[in-house]
């Protein structure tokens, strides 16, 4: 007798509402995970700055595309637009035994002159110290207005979905990649992760599983798009398809690592493709047979499907569709290793041992390999939706024998807590 799949195998609907597109994904459970449904819903053009539209187009798109392409339940966990979400540092003063969480929450309410309670605030203490004889508390803080974070709520009551989990992007970023470093040793390993995208640069970095810090740039592909649409007198739609077109003619498309996997005795997948110790600045694609099963412990220099080594070597100033972006490239730049500086004055001068770069704009491996350069540390190109294929072809990734960096969040929700 045939059983059909129970709700209780599949993850929530995994919604990632971006600047230029809403990503929707639901993967199955065990310890073979794998893709059950997903889609991409591109936001107009005319509509990416007006959140009112935005969110009309959400209310009017998601319910079909849920219909349309096979999602079960109404279970949905959500990650809302970037730039509604204000993550920041901050650093309290230890007050006896109060929660340094709870006082870092206040102080972002008074800095931001807010009435209290107007923000939904999550902290958490990533560091502590001693200035100036007094013991201080470095604090990640995420912040959203309590009235947008409501919108979210109530725009999925319409679609008779029931909201279980709102997370920020970058910390589905890092939930995407933390099934890579649960070994107790994997602590001291210390990753940025640089998510790519359309709308500005989300940028984290972690001990291991732990995000220790985070922050979001407003620099993007719309800026790189202004720049051509600036020069060639054309609109930001045409300007983005020639960066796009010029980007592919420059740069292979890098591949994807997704495998057929077989199950180990621990539950772990089986990992395969050999990993590039050597040069600090290498940043390379790399195809895969998919005949080939090798071994699984990462220690012996294995690399993950969720991640591409190195990508071509180029020179010369960054061109794209014929106009020098170089200088916006290097405003990117100068933010990862501000961001790394940071990190490094937080926690006793600690580098970043490797650099994940993720989102839609990082498939262009010349934007990679130039910020790569600037930190001068190991980098990799991230394919997490890699995890849950049967191999590179498999016809339920967005673009099969690719790789899709811009995925991560989407991933990363699967797999997050339901915490609402």
């Amino acid at each position: 007798m045939r059983f059909s799949m129970l709700p209780s195998q599949l993850s929530p609907i995994a919604v990632d509402v971006g600047t230029s597109s809403a990503k929707m994904l639901q993967i199955t459970g065990g310890d073979a995970p794998s893709i059950h449904a997903q889609t991409e819903l591109d936001i107009p053009e005319p509509i990416r700055g007006d959140f009112e539209k935005r969110f009309a187009f959400l209310a009017q798109e998601i319910p079909g595309a849920i219909r349309a392409h096979g999602f079960k339940g109404r279970r949905v966990v959500c990650a809302p637009l970037a730039s509604q979400v204000l993550v920041q540092p901050v650093q309290v003063e230890r007050i006896n035994e109060a929660d340094p969480s709870s006082l870092a929450a206040a102080q972002l309410e008074t800095q931001l002159e807010c009435i209290p309670g107007s923000l939904v605030v999550r902290a958490r203490e990533i560091a502590s110290g001693t200035r100036d004889g007094r013991a201080y508390s470095e604090t990640l803080c995420w912040a959203m207005a309590r009235e947008d974070s409501m919108r979210y709520v109530d725009l999925f009551k319409q679609m008779r979905c029931r909201l279980v989990g709102m997370h920020s992007q970058v910390r589905a970023i890092v939930s995407a990649f933390s099934h890579l470093s649960r070994r107790s040793s994997d602590s001291t390993t210390c990753t940025m992760y640089v998510d790519l995208g359309w709308g500005g640069i989300k940028i984290a970095v972690a001990h291991g599983t732990e995000m220790v810090f985070a922050k979001q740039v407003q620099i993007g592909g719309r800026q790189l798009d202004g720049l051509i649409a600036e020069a060639s007198k054309c609109d930001i739609a045409t300007a983005r398809m020639r960066r796009i077109a010029d980007g592919i003619s420059a740069a292979p498309t890098p591949g994807s690592n997704a495998r057929n996997r077989t199950v180990s005795n621990d539950g772990m997948a089986v990992l395969r493709a050999g990993m590039d110790q050597g040069s600090a600045n290498s940043l390379e694609t790399q195809r895969h047979a998919t005949g080939s099963v090798v071994a699984t412990d990462r220690r012996q220099g294995i690399t993950p499907s969720e991640l591409i080594d190195r990508n071509p070597d180029g020179n010369g100033r960054v061109m794209t569709a014929g106009v020098d972006c170089s200088e916006l490239i290097e405003s990117m730049a100068d933010e990862l290793k501000m961001c790394a500086r940071y990190h490094g004055s937080l926690f006793g001068g600690q580098k970043i041992d490797r650099v994940i770069f993720l989102g839609g704009e990082a498939r262009s491996i010349m934007l990679c390999r130039k910020l790569a350069e600037s930190l001068n540390v190991p980098a990799q190109l991230g394919d997490p939706i890699a995890r849950f294929a049967s191999g590179p072809d498999d016809q339920k990734l967005p673009t099969p024998g690719q790789a899709a960096p811009g995925w991560a969040v989407a991933c990363g929700l699967c797999t997050a807590p339901v915490d609402l």
